[in-house]
């Protein structure tokens, strides 16, 4: 972790940002409200000597400029009057904004690309393998607006894109959240960070963000013993640089082992969304959680309350506890007669089946006749259609 003085002794670099901006219809309303005013606070730290561009996309996508331009106070004027002018309409295809803002003409400057939207897509696994095959030597960093954005895909972006994950869920909360942002972003510390273990490691996040001064860098790792040494090395304004930081003795302790097991969850799910086997996957996130008591989509967690509910050497007594059965009865009994009894119940069903009888032979006369049910009678009740000569006609179906 680099102390926080070094931030102010660090000078902000040069950088080429290109803001890009969903306008699709799932931003209409409060979401574009905020993602506009997110877009204007973030140009408004920008100096002269940083370099911009904007992409708005919906179902297309288009830039302010067809290359990114120094952030003059003409140009940041022109981007406010593209911003004003922007309107929530349309699908969500991601993709040809990355690729535009991804693809822009490589510059000296370090790359940022702060992608403010709120996730609503159904390809995130072909968005992520995009970021990865095309990110070089660009940072993406992602801006989730609304209260119910697709929070999974914009981290996973982020994390892919060696950036981070801001979210603005209410209008009050653009200024302090992007201003967080910028102060945090504007001085990169040091870029392609790699770690020496000195001996075999399994670490997560797999894929080392960069450090920014004055914030921590966490990595979880899982070590055959405890190390002496480590070797952090990396970009430093420009030039490699490294350092070798002696660890404190320790053997670690439970909440680091459950952090790291956590992340080897994650990660094992990430491999699922990128083609690993899903049976695979299962076997081994089962396997870590069961060792390590973690819920996940292949566990559940049951709470066993040993609290003593008595002194151990307490006498055993007992006695009657009330309960709601009327006087008299008990659960053997089952439940209550009602006023009459079983015989004169069936009396009173015989008599309605007569009575039921009675009115149906009433409604069809010559029901009984000297010769019978007649044919014709009969075809006509069981629903057979009578021909000219009396005889039952062929239906077709």
């Amino acid at each position: 972790m680099l102390a926080p003085p070094l931030a102010t002794a660090l000078e902000p670099q040069a950088r080429e940002v290109v803001f890009v901006i969903d306008t699709s219809g799932s931003m209409a309303g409060a979401s574009l409200e905020q993602a506009a005013a997110a877009l204007r606070q973030g140009l408004g730290f920008l100096d002269e000597s940083d370099w911009f561009n904007l992409v708005e996309f919906n179902s297309d996508a288009n830039l302010l400029f067809e290359e990114s331009l120094p952030a003059t106070p003409l140009n940041r004027d022109r981007a406010d009057r593209f911003i004003a002018g922007l309107a929530a309409d349309g699908g969500t295809e991601m993709q040809p904004a990355l690729d535009l803002a991804l693809g822009l003409p490589p510059r000296d400057e370090l790359r940022q690309i702060v992608f403010i939207t709120d996730g609503s897509v159904g390809n995130e696994r072909e968005l992520l393998l995009r970021i990865g095959e095309r990110l070089g030597d660009s940072r993406l960093f992602t801006v989730s607006i609304g209260s119910a954005p697709n929070a999974w895909f914009m981290r996973k972006a982020a994390l892919v894109g060696r950036g981070s994950h801001t979210h603005i869920g209410r209008p009050d909360d653009v200024a302090p959240e992007m201003a967080a942002l910028w102060a945090r972003i504007e001085h990169p510390a040091l870029q392609n960070v790699c770690i020496d273990w000195g001996m075999e490691a399994e670490f997560y996040p797999e894929i080392v963000p960069d450090l920014y001064a004055g914030e921590p860098l966490w990595l979880y790792a899982r070590l055959p013993r405890a190390p002496r040494e480590v070797m952090v090395c990396g970009e430093l304004e420009g030039r490699y640089w490294e350092t070798t930081a002696t660890v404190t003795p320790d053997s670690g302790n439970e909440a680091i082992a459950t952090l790291w097991a956590r992340h080897k969850v994650e990660a094992l799910e990430d491999g699922r969304l990128f083609g690993a086997d899903a049976e695979e996957v299962r076997r081994q996130a089962l396997d870590i959680a069961l060792e390590f008591g973690l819920l996940t989509r292949y566990t559940a967690l049951v709470a066993v309350d040993r609290t003593p509910a008595r002194p151990a050497d307490a006498t055993l007594t007992s006695r009657d506890v009330p309960y709601l059965v009327p006087a008299g009865s008990t659960f053997a009994s089952g439940f209550s007669q009602t006023a009459a009894g079983w015989k004169t119940q069936l009396a009173l069903s015989i008599v309605s089946l007569a009575v039921a009888i009675g009115m149906l032979l009433n409604r069809i006369p010559g029901w009984f006749s000297g010769s019978g049910f007649s044919r014709d009678r009969r075809n006509a009740i069981a629903g057979t259609p009578i021909g000219p000569e009396g005889s039952p006609t062929r239906q077709e179906k």
